[in-house]
């Protein structure tokens, strides 16, 4: 593909992008002076030759894709015309403000020289932030052939290289420095851009087609297939968070912040991780009295205990790459993943056939962006579910039974028994796999 004028493509060299004028005077008369990489922003730096102001400038790729700002160099200024939201500005900011010095170690990885590339940056200070970003690397190496991925990724990730990428660049920065200004990161790009003839930043979108996602080219570990179903023995895997609650009504959600505020954190997570744990209790045990061959893992940061043989307790207080994959073993075994909304579900869903989310109120402007839906058709109103916050084990019991029981007869009625369906065609043997 010509990654001229390509809207998914962000021009850094030989070209810079400049489309757009002085947040200023508004003048287009615009000056290039390069790209700076300082973590999970990228900005262009500019002069404008009409009213001379010097200031960086968003480049629009990952969160930044349709509200970019511009800070003017001299005073820390801020320019917002695209109305972002604090959460976006305030951090950069700060960043700006507060450059750091510090080393940090970043390790180069290179699997097919090329002088043609595209940029990946999936720095970020989110777990759910740098998925999603790094979900955007299959696009580019697939459509892209006479370009190189490079992909600029944080160390908990690596194991999540995709594969097909040009090179790799392993950054160690935790998540919680994902927003800071780093001059050690910026300089070891500089270094590498004079490498190529041509760099393009990837655009990173936010929420990128899952349905086109294939993670086992992520991970190596192949996802449930839609096709066996009912055919595998029936597994739910429930992700239990400690820092994101299921609760059983208002009440206690108020209780443990309040409690939380009065520097009881402690205390408030034993009392509403233990209810969490027996509503999840309850939720099992009413699935299995009316699928009784259904089995169950827990996954989480958490110490694990208290399920007995109920299910497989995989919680854990220290994550490394090993289970990391074994949790992933199990989401890919499983019809069914449940959890409360938040990035915990994102890999889950992507491996899962379907899922049972429970929605907190203050969340609903951001249903499935935590999910990695993997169908295209009608299977998504059937697989995906979504209920309240407060939502008592019986309820998700009857979801998942329901699920598990009626799958056949919905696949055969709004899969099977289409047009669409035609063997020589891209019927469900193709897009459900």
């Amino acid at each position: 593909m010509n990654a001229t004028a390509d809207r998914h493509l962000v021009p850094v060299k030989p070209v810079q992008y400049r489309a757009f004028v002085c947040p200023s005077c508004g003048s287009g008369d615009i000056a290039c002076n390069g790209v700076l990489f300082p973590g999970a922003h990228v900005l262009g730096d500019h002069r404008c030759n009409t009213c001379g102001l010097d200031f960086l400038r968003d480049l629009p790729v990952g969160f930044s894709v349709d509200h970019p700002i511009a800070i003017g160099k001299a005073d820390g200024r801020l320019f917002n015309p695209f109305g972002a939201e604090s959460w976006l500005y305030g951090p950069l900011l700060n960043a700006f403000k507060n450059r750091s010095d510090a080393p940090v170690k970043i390790e180069r990885k290179v699997l097919r020289p090329t002088k043609r590339i595209i940029i990946l940056d999936t720095i970020d200070f989110l777990y759910g932030h740098v998925l999603l970003k790094l979900y955007n690397a299959q696009h580019y190496i697939d459509n892209y052939p006479d370009h190189g991925v490079v992909v600029l990724l944080p160390r908990m990730f690596a194991w999540l290289e995709p594969k097909g990428c040009a090179e790799v660049w392993i950054v160690d920065v935790k998540l919680g420095q994902g927003q800071a200004w780093h001059i050690a990161i910026n300089t070891f790009v500089q270094q590498r851009l004079v490498e190529y003839d041509e760099v393009n930043m990837a655009r990173g979108y936010a929420h990128p087609d899952f349905t086109h996602i294939d993670v086992e080219r992520y991970t190596g570990i192949a996802p449930f297939r839609l096709q066996e179903f009912s055919a595998r023995p029936p597994h739910i895997t429930f992700v239990a968070r400690q820092d994101r609650l299921w609760f059983a009504n208002g009440f206690a959600k108020f209780c443990s912040r309040a409690m939380g505020r009065l520097g009881m954190k402690g205390l408030s997570k034993s009392l509403f991780v233990s209810a969490q744990d027996r509503m999840i209790r309850r939720s099992m045990r009413a699935i299995k009295a009316a699928v009784p061959q259904c089995t169950f893992s827990v996954v989480g940061l958490a110490t694990n205990g208290g399920y007995g043989s109920l299910a497989d307790d995989l919680r854990t207080t220290r994550m490394d790459e090993a289970m990391e994959r074994t949790w992933c073993q199990a989401y890919a075994k499983s019809q069914l993943v449940v959890g409360v909304h938040g990035s915990n579900m994102l890999l889950p869903t992507a491996f899962a056939a379907g899922c049972i989310e429970i929605l907190p109120h203050d969340r609903h402007g951001n249903i499935v962006q935590d999910i990695s839906v993997r169908w295209a058709d009608r299977m998504q109103l059937f697989l995906y579910r979504f209920v309240g916050e407060f939502a008592r084990p019986g309820e998700v019991a009857r979801h998942a039974i329901g699920m598990l029981r009626n799958f056949d007869l919905y696949y055969r009625n709004k899969v099977t028994n289409t047009f669409e369906s035609d063997p020589n065609g891209l019927g469900p043997l193709k897009r459900h796999e």
